[in-house]
């Protein structure tokens, strides 16, 4: 039986993540009707986006303490979060933890790399569509 992990720190990501992509969209559409790129407000959305990135890496480890038990976390933070909440070391050695982590560990990791995915994969949308929108106008 897989775990249900349902109410997570993470899926306020998710929400700012949404909540980013609408302001794009927003943007977006405002510089097609007025002609220009607006470039300043396209940064400050890609640099939300990314300190959304490093906001769901910080609540991994919050999440990952919340649902595991005491002893399986413990052990997990004392391998593989040595120098505290670095959750890019934690990303770069995902295949290690996900070996290492139980079922709840590994159902909470894929959840953490889908939203990660998620906001990866919107901030390149954002970037390749203003780059678009800068060559047609």
């Amino acid at each position: 039986m897989k775990p249900v992990i349902r109410q997570t720190a993470l899926r306020y990501n998710v929400y700012v993540q949404l909540a980013v992509d609408a302001a794009a969209l927003l943007v977006i559409a405002l510089s097609w009707h007025r002609g220009t790129v607006q470039f300043p407000w396209i940064a400050l959305l890609l640099l939300l986006s990314l300190g959304n990135v490093f906001a769901c890496g910080h609540n991994l480890l919050g999440t990952l303490k919340q649902f595991l038990p005491d002893e399986e976390y413990q052990r997990l933070a004392a391998r593989y979060f040595p120098y505290g909440n670095r959750w890019l070391w934690t990303l770069l050695q995902y295949r290690q933890l996900r070996v290492m982590a139980g079922e709840t560990g590994r159902a909470v990791l894929r959840l953490w790399l889908g939203i990660i995915g998620m906001c990866a994969g919107s901030m390149l949308v954002i970037y390749v569509a203003v780059y678009l929108l800068a060559v047609a106008l």
